[in-house]
């Protein structure tokens, strides 16, 4: 499984791809699932991340909250996309899963992580690289991302609390689809206008030189790190610690 060169060359012009059909229709409904629980258990318990107005829910730290996240970690129909985009020794930073309620409005443009807090003009080259695993269909109707494509080659942050972009489109993709793109590409949340929570799952990846969001290296359950195969491993980013000093020789 590899990236063709009209993805390659969408990657680089446009900020973007859409992967068809990485997920089943039997994940699908098992992801769906386990992520609805997660999420109102974390409701019940008091440790919720919410957001957009208590309309939008994170649950986060997927990977030590059940094995059926590991399988994202490396899946083979995604890392030669992130390996195009980032190198081969590219890193996680996070998996997540963004759920997004009815009657959520539309929020306000961004791009990812610590590109948001750098200098302008912004690195040419990809830094970060995000993906949407979709769980339901993206529609305008229910609050499909918006998005700038060719926004990264501005170089630029967009204004704060900045709604509306002339350029912008709404993803529209089936579920079992992932919309893969570079960090630096303006996107945002939008309004969930339907009866039923948009959900998607978010594996975001960095250089093997940047600082991750998550230290999985300190906090993974020792269960996973010892499932980890030695791909995922290095995506985890063992591979990129500091070696500790050499010892003296007497």
């Amino acid at each position: 499984m590899g990236i063709s060169t009209e993805q390659q060359q969408q990657l680089d012009e446009l900020g973007y791809t859409v992967i068809p059909d990485v997920l089943s229709g039997a994940e699908i409904t098992i992801y769906r699932k386990r992520l609805l629980e997660l999420a109102k258990l974390e409701q019940e318990d008091k440790t919720a991340n919410m957001h957009t107005e208590n309309k939008g829910q994170l649950v986060r730290w997927l990977v030590n909250k059940g094995e059926l996240f590991e399988k994202l970690v490396a899946h083979p129909k995604v890392v030669p996309y992130f390996e195009y985009m980032l190198g081969s020794d590219y890193i996680l930073s996070t998996l997540t899963s963004n759920i997004i309620s009815p009657e959520a409005k539309d929020g306000p443009y961004h791009i990812d992580n610590a590109l948001g807090q750098m200098p302008e003009p912004l690195p040419s080259f990809p830094m970060f690289v995000n993906s949407l695993w979709l769980l339901n269909d993206f529609t305008p109707e229910n609050g499909g991302t918006r998005f700038v494509p060719t926004s990264h080659r501005r170089l630029k942050k967009p204004s704060s609390n900045l709604m509306t972009d002339p350029e912008e489109i709404r993803l529209t993709a089936k579920k079992g689809s992932v919309f893969l793109f570079n960090g630096a590409i303006w996107h945002a949340a939008g309004a969930n206008q339907t009866a039923e929570p948009r959900i998607a799952l978010i594996c975001f990846c960095c250089r093997s030189f940047i600082k991750q969001m998550f230290d999985f290296v300190h906090y993974l359950k020792p269960e996973v790190i010892d499932r980890a195969t030695p791909e995922m491993y290095r995506i985890y980013g063992f591979d990129s610690q500091p070696k500790p000093p050499d010892t003296p020789k007497d």
